[in-house]
């Protein structure tokens, strides 16, 4: 016990935003600081500097993820799209093959909180996260919460 490693796990990097494109990891070497992937817009296989899309990358999110983030069903947030009452979201399909039957919707930080402002602006709002909590469930922070004197529980947030 007291010889071993303590030093958490990195979270695996496999689909994310940059510049407002999907991407997808290929191949990735934190000593090397280098980073492919595929940038399904642009249908070609790109390079980046490790470090430099850790810090400027917004994590992709599955349409089920969305739907668990927000409190709501998944195929709520599919009629959305449908009825175009939200923005298409960009599609990943298999790598080359971009007319293929299967594709996966997938959603960035700021697709999320559009789809949280037409909900809240179309007063579906039951049971949905406010803004702040929104914003810490996306950046993993940790919410805390406090008993009031009533008995109801308030979200406080620290400062990071």
């Amino acid at each position: 016990m007291a010889r071993e490693i303590r030093k958490g796990k990195r979270k695996k990097l496999s689909y994310f935003f940059l510049n407002n494109k999907i991407h997808k990891v290929l191949s990735s070497s934190w000593a090397k600081d280098e980073l492919t992937a595929w940038c399904y817009p642009d249908n070609k296989r790109v390079m980046y500097s490790y470090s430099q899309v850790v810090k400027n990358m917004e994590n992709a999110y599955s349409t089920r993820q969305v739907a668990e983030i927000l409190n709501k069903h998944k195929v709520t947030i599919e009629d959305y799209i449908l009825d175009g009452k939200i923005r298409y979201p960009q599609k990943v399909y298999p790598i080359g093959i971009p007319d293929s039957d299967w594709y996966k919707f997938m959603y960035s930080e700021s697709d999320i909180m559009d789809i949280h402002d037409f909900i809240l602006e179309a007063g579906y709002s039951k049971d949905m996260p406010s803004k702040n909590e929104l914003r810490a469930l996306l950046k993993h922070s940790t919410i805390l919460y406090t008993k009031t004197n009533e008995g109801n529980f308030v979200p406080v947030w620290k400062a990071e």
